[in-house]
């Protein structure tokens, strides 16, 4: 921390292990994200060509500044968010909207089902943990309707070597992601499918070398025929889980936030407004009594410990 200088910004990334006083990060300027949108994948960003774009953080945590737009910080409110959007479809302003997947849809969902209007050009950046393929199609025939030129990228960090380390736009004949590095300066080293990041430095060093991300990785190409890496976590994600939630209908997703409950019972938290219609189906407030829901955490996808359970969240990443 000697290096601190007026100016600086820190932010708690909670994903680290480090949980003493310096567990923080010194944020750094996203001035170049949009430029490496632009050169790798430009057909996600052709409609922020020459145009003053907004972007919307939807994201539990201040993640920096981006001198390329205007920003928005939502601080979680489903009301700034969708104001933001309304703002930006009144301005003819391309919009990235940036947060954790469970959180961007139930801002859409809501969104749509209040002000039926949304920007021309939206780019959905989501992070933190995987939106399941289902979700996706759910949220592309929620925003079809309203906006001609929609794309979705994915990211994938960690907090002790750097967020957005890398990004998938496509996925495999199953439906899982497909990463491929950001840029040169982060290397991807594979001991199995043990899964290490290594950060390079503009001067050719290492800032971060080989750290174990306790993922797990193997390669593989895209329906497209892109060549990247598939990323997992069984502990985090459950087979079991993903297999409930790829299993899901539209309809089931416009009910349902994502947050789940997976021990002795199973449950499945409804979206505000909603009551159940089967058995394993929560009312929302319902649920947060019980099992307990925060937007500002993750959710909780592994086998619950069912014992002397206690609201079980994990803080959450970028």
């Amino acid at each position: 921390m000697h290096s601190l200088r007026a100016g600086d910004v820190l932010s708690y990334s909670s994903g680290s292990n480090d949980l003493d006083a310096y567990g923080f990060r010194t944020l750094r300027k996203g001035g170049n994200l949009m430029a490496l949108f632009q050169s790798r994948w430009p057909d996600l960003v052709r409609g922020f060509s020459n145009k003053l774009p907004m972007v919307i953080n939807a994201y539990p945590a201040c993640v920096g500044t981006f001198d390329f737009a205007v920003t928005v910080d939502t601080y979680l409110s489903l009301a700034t968010g969708s104001r933001a959007l309304h703002f930006a479809h009144l301005e003819k302003m391309p919009v990235m909207l940036i947060g954790q997947p469970l959180f961007l849809a139930d801002l859409l969902f809501r969104h749509l089902a209040k002000t039926p209007l949304l920007p021309e050009t939206l780019l959905l950046a989501s992070g933190g943990y995987v939106m399941p393929s289902t979700l996706e199609s759910a949220v592309r025939k929620l925003v079809e309707p309203y906006c001609k030129d929609f794309n979705v990228i994915h990211g994938y960090g960690v907090a002790e070597v750097d967020a957005g380390c890398l990004f998938a736009s496509e996925r495999t004949d199953d439906g899982h992601l497909v990463y491929e590095p950001r840029s040169a300066d982060v290397e991807v080293t594979l001991e199995g499918t043990d899964l290490s990041l290594s950060l390079r430095s503009p001067n050719g060093g290492y800032t971060v070398e080989r750290f174990a991300t306790g993922d797990s990785g193997r390669v593989a190409k895209s329906t497209q025929g892109t060549s990247g890496y598939v990323i997992w976590n069984d502990e985090r994600l459950h087979p079991n889980v993903l297999k409930i939630m790829e299993s899901w209908s539209y309809d089931e997703w416009a009910r349902r936030t994502g947050y789940l409950y997976y021990g002795r019972e199973i449950r499945f938290q409804l979206r505000k407004g909603y009551q159940p219609e089967i058995g394993l189906e929560a009312e929302f407030h319902d649920y947060e009594r019980k099992y307990g829901h925060y937007w500002l955490f993750k959710p909780v996808w592994g086998r619950a410990a069912d014992a002397g359970r206690n609201h079980p969240l994990r803080r959450t990443i970028m």
